[in-house]
């Protein structure tokens, strides 16, 4: 048996994965060829579509069985996945799938068919492998349907397997759908050891073409830092490859790099991009090689934020400095300033004023909220904008000329009269152009 060590480094946040085995542009290279890309860092390979009656689908790919069985044997597969392993990629097994017939109705039959998938398909030894002694890098968990029983006891067993085993490394990952908890996954979420969950933010209201206000990868790292049972589990944004691979949520490669940079430098949870699938994002449109190259260059190709230092003026502005660059930013009440008991609302008006010369395009101001202020909800007018750590984030693309002002209005908990004007000295003004 072949018990390939890869060079893949789980703890990284630049990973690009890949799912491939279900041809979903009409057509897809082999295994071997996609690993033959350097882009790639893990390929999952779906689906085990239907247990605990053994079935795999990889989409033609591999058609021969064995004798007296509906069971795939692929010798050509094998000879792929020891091929990928040896370039340092991860190579892993996907269960389940949106379509297909899977799930265990308890607890012992989820430990039974870990002990079924160990010997198939990782460091076991049964007497029908179907990819031969080419040995799995782990198992992926994509349950769409069915029940949500046995799950969680299933990867119990197979880490009693993976921690019985000193040959190689193994992994767990998941792909629960975005709107959090997710319906199939959500408990065995809580209870099991991950080591990558791959969020399909795609087909959802939470997906990538709701970024930034409905886009909640902020709900996935408070559950990876707080529910987690391995809380450095690393999270991976899943996206569609192209237009035609998800009903919804397909961004462009442009904007999926500038999302994952804001992430990236956001939440230590964040591991990569991941794509469904490898036919759709390594096309003629070359959309998978650009997304991996920026994660692996650092993020997108802005310069890294520059704080602009402020010193206290008054009680509602302060002045910014940055070179030569003078910037006076100042809290004002007005007619459009409300406090509201009843709505649990506040509102106020932010002006920027540039002294002597414009602020370079690509800016972002963090404005920090009073102790005790629980903020769900923030919008500014004309300006994408968004709540982290209780700090209102207002991100612009354009340059500031001489002056310009916005208007917020926030709503939460213990706002009211309670709430008060941020202290505008706390506020910082990031440049990135």
């Amino acid at each position: 048996m072949v018990l390939a060590s890869t060079a893949f480094d789980v703890s990284s946040q630049s990973n690009f994965v890949a799912y491939w085995g279900q041809s979903s542009a009409g057509s897809q290279k082999s295994l071997g060829e996609y690993c033959g890309d350097s882009s790639i860092d893990v390929i999952v390979m779906a689906f085990l579509y239907q247990f605990p009656n053994t079935k795999l689908d990889l989409s033609a790919t591999c058609r021969s069985t064995f004798p007296g069985s509906e069971l795939l044997h692929c010798p050509d597969v094998a000879a792929d996945i020891k091929k990928c392993q040896s370039q340092g990629k991860a190579v892993i097994l996907s269960m389940g799938g949106a379509a297909g017939a899977y799930g265990f109705s308890s607890d012992d039959d989820g430990r039974k068919y870990a002990d079924t998938v160990w010997d198939m398909f990782l460091g076991g030894s049964g007497s029908q492998r179907p990819f031969d002694d080419a040995v799995l890098d782990g198992v992926d968990l994509d349950i769409e349907g069915g029940s949500t029983a046995g799950y969680a006891a299933y990867v119990a067993q197979l880490r009693s397997h993976f921690e019985a085993s000193s040959d190689k490394k193994y992994y767990i990952t998941g792909a629960p759908q975005c709107p959090f908890p997710d319906a199939m996954l959500g408990s065995t979420l809580n209870s099991a050891w991950f080591d990558m969950v791959f969020v399909q933010f795609y087909n959802n209201f939470c997906g990538l073409d709701a970024y930034p206000q409905g886009f909640n990868y902020g709900q996935w790292d408070t559950w990876a830092k707080s529910q987690s049972a391995n809380k450095n589990v690393k999270l991976y944004i899943g996206a569609p490859g192209s237009q035609s691979a998800a009903g919804r949520g397909y961004v462009d490669a442009s904007t999926i790099n500038s999302i994952a940079s804001d992430i990236r430098s956001k939440y230590t949870s964040f591991g990569g991009v991941m794509t469904w699938d490898a036919s759709q994002a390594f096309d003629a449109s070359s959309w998978g090689q650009s997304v991996s190259s920026a994660l692996k260059s650092g993020g997108s190709k802005k310069r890294a934020l520059e704080p602009l230092q402020g010193r206290f003026i008054s009680t509602r502005s302060a002045n910014v400095t940055a070179g030569a660059m003078q910037v006076k930013l100042e809290l004002v009440e007005g007619s459009d300033v409300y406090i509201s008991d009843t709505e649990n609302t506040f509102g106020f008006h932010v002006r920027i004023q540039s002294a002597d010369q414009p602020i370079r395009q690509g800016w972002e101001l963090h404005i920090p909220l009073p102790v005790g202020v629980s903020v769900a909800q923030a919008s500014a007018q004309a300006h994408n904008i968004r709540v982290h750590d209780n700090t209102l984030v207002v991100v612009d693309g354009s340059s500031i000329n001489e002056n310009m002002a916005f208007a917020f209005r926030v709503a939460g908990q213990h706002i009211g009269n309670e709430f008060g004007l941020p202290d505008p000295a706390k506020i910082m003004l990031y440049t990135t152009a």
